[in-house]
């Protein structure tokens, strides 16, 4: 008999209940089914409704006690079984009919075409609570490169894939998602999760280590699930958590000496070796599968275009591109002018020198001034070819009555 075990971890989410009683409602074998669930929760938060289905194993953790959802995920994976199939989740989902029997039959139909090892994931479409079943998106995304963060992780953004609905089987996926893993139920014992990684890293991670270990990763063709995305007014591990930095740091520094990034934080790296690649494919096997080269951050051209994979790797290095993807967080307070006429915005070298400007009109500025107004603080993308990383930023306004105002500069933070 078939079985399917269910990671979720829940970090005090009103969701969490909604999720479980759709999860099984909408399955076409409930009963096949073991759900494993890290309960960070809140003194006003209840799973009485559940503490009795024999379907259930909670990992019962106060959240103060909480350490981010890597940790809280490499304790669920301690729950595994040797179920035949394994599934990750969040604790904010909804369902399609029959939703396990789908993935299984998605699953089998990439074996017989000769995957050993395949993996189906994807960023979701998403739901609103608020509005559901009438607001759910019906759209099928692949995982597609972003932009190498200063800090050296690759992020990783959702791209409609074209012509979806005409598909017949899924399609090759570049990266992982965290909130939809489906797959052998061996992952759990092969590719274990580094519980000190935050949050920024975790996917792009998961990604290259499933691929040395032998796994070949897809997209759904069809929706299967949705996620919620916004999570409005719903408090993150990272609101309560003090420490959230420190955890943020070391993450990051993790990440590159996995992937040999550069700079390493002393003592961050302890049982690195515990969470690292597998023996089957090579990291650069991964790199020239997906169109990147990590130690340089570099990316390939066919990668950035969001073309299907493979990449070809005919003059491969002479593809590599340096794309560069910089937010400049500018304080709402020190923009006092109600007469600003423009904003000189440029990202400098080392020496000073210009590496690359675009300057921002008042129509910009009002728009990101408006965009939230509870952000205290306005987000500059830039972005552009280099090859090199910058080392600052420069924020110049000009206004009406002042003419040049003080500018802003700051320091770009890598590690």
């Amino acid at each position: 008999m078939e079985t399917i075990f269910i990671s979720i971890a829940s970090y005090r989410d009103p969701e969490l209940l909604p999720t479980l009683r759709d999860l099984l409602a909408t399955a076409k074998n409930p009963d096949r089914l073991k759900i494993g669930v890290c309960w960070q929760y809140g003194e006003d938060e209840s799973i009485e409704e559940f503490e009795n289905d024999s379907r259930f194993h909670f990992i019962k953790v106060p959240y103060q006690q909480a350490k981010g959802a890597c940790w809280a995920r490499n304790l669920l994976q301690d729950l595994y079984g040797g179920e035949t199939y394994y599934l990750q989740l969040d604790s904010h989902h909804r369902f399609t009919k029959h939703w396990d029997s789908t993935l299984i039959k998605m699953l089998k139909s990439l074996k017989k075409e000769g995957h050993k090892k395949p993996l189906l994931t994807a960023y979701l479409p998403g739901y609103f609570p608020n509005n559901d079943p009438a607001g759910r998106q019906d759209d099928c995304w692949s995982l597609e490169f972003d932009r190498y963060m200063p800090e050296g992780p690759i992020f990783i953004k959702p791209h409609s894939i074209p012509d979806w609905k005409s598909l017949t089987g899924p399609i090759p996926s570049r990266f992982l998602s965290g909130h939809f893993i489906f797959t052998l139920g061996k992952w759990c014992n092969e590719v274990k999760y580094d519980p000190l990684y935050y949050f920024h890293g975790e996917e792009p991670s998961l990604a290259a280590r499933s691929f040395t270990y032998g796994y070949d990763l897809f997209h759904p063709h069809k929706p299967i699930m949705w996620h919620e995305y916004t999570r409005s007014g719903k408090v993150k591990q990272w609101d309560d958590d003090s420490e959230w930095n420190k955890r943020n740091s070391i993450s990051y520094s993790r990440y590159r000496a996995l992937h040999g990034m550069g700079s390493v934080i002393e003592g961050s790296t302890t049982d690195l070796e515990k969470y690292g690649f597998g023996k089957v494919r090579t990291l650069e096997e991964y790199e020239h599968y997906i169109g990147v080269k990590f130690s340089t951050r570099q990316v390939h051209k066919h990668t950035v275009e969001y073309k299907p994979l493979p990449v070809p790797q005919d003059k491969f290095e002479d593809n590599l591109l340096n794309k560069l993807k910089i937010c400049i967080d500018v304080w709402k307070g020190a923009l006092t002018e109600s007469d600003y006429t423009s904003f000189a915005v440029a990202v400098l070298n080392e020496d000073g020198t210009d590496a690359y400007r675009q300057d921002m009109d008042v129509q910009e500025y009002q728009g990101l001034l408006n965009q939230d107004p509870n952000d205290q603080f306005i987000h500059i993308w830039r972005e552009y070819n280099d090859n090199k990383q910058p080392k600052s930023w420069r924020v110049w306004p000009h206004s009406t009555s002042k003419g040049w105002c003080e500018r802003i500069e700051q320091n770009i933070k890598y590690e």
